[in-house]
């Protein structure tokens, strides 16, 4: 299985207690990063892109221990955050190439993106980029969505209605979602304090991981 997440942080977000249960069942989850996450603090002087970029790669790599993935099943596109490329695109196509190359002949059972209908640039390419991937794996492929800021959208209710939902219960990953996404320190704490515009991942967002059900919509 291949988790496509546009940031670090994402994954856990949207689909930690699948990666930690499919971890626990010898699944093997592979988790790929589009972006670099590099714009969630910009006019940081002391935290310019490049290291910026560098942390929230560390911070990956320790949330997906805990979840149970290790650094061989994780790949990084460094995509330029909140800056995605366009369909056609040669760098487009070479990291939808990578994906492929990445999965091997065997390619995988599923593949979980953001639900395009998120209100974010890079939720949306990294579901457009799965559509896309999916064509190019060998069949069958199962094709799902997962939620995060969906859960902010207000059409979401009418979308769910004429969709296939799928629920997991993750009750006993709690913990481990919570010590995932409390890697994520320069999203969840003020460790970055001289940004003009910083980011920090609200409370109601946080709490997806205390969730005991997950949810997610099977893709168009």
């Amino acid at each position: 299985m291949l988790i496509l997440a546009p940031h670090p942080d994402d994954e856990t977000l949207g689909c930690g207690g699948l990666i930690a249960t499919a971890s626990a069942l010898g699944l093997r989850p592979r988790v790929a990063y589009l972006t670099d996450g590099a714009a969630s603090h910009p006019g940081s002087r002391a935290w310019p892109p490049r290291r910026l970029a560098g942390a929230r790669r560390e911070e990956a790599l320790a949330a997906l221990a805990i979840l149970g993935v290790g650094p061989d099943d994780v790949l990084f596109l460094d995509w330029p955050d909140a800056a995605p490329f366009a369909p056609g695109a040669r760098p487009y196509q070479q990291a939808l190439d990578a994906l492929v190359d990445w999965m091997g002949p065997k390619g995988a059972r599923s593949v979980w993106a953001p639900w395009i209908g998120e209100s974010h640039c890079d939720h949306v390419a990294a579901a457009q980029l799965a559509r896309r991937l999916v064509r190019r794996l060998p069949p069958p492929v199962t094709a799902m969505s997962y939620l995060v800021w969906g859960w902010t959208e207000p059409r979401l209710g009418r979308v769910a209605k004429r969709a296939t939902v799928r629920t997991l219960r993750c009750v006993r990953t709690v913990q481990r979602r919570r010590d995932a996404l409390s890697q994520h320190r320069t999203q969840m704490t003020s460790l970055i304090d001289d940004a003009p515009e910083a980011f920090r991942i609200p409370p109601e967002l946080a709490a997806l991981t205390e969730r005991p059900v997950e949810v997610y919509l099977r893709a168009a």
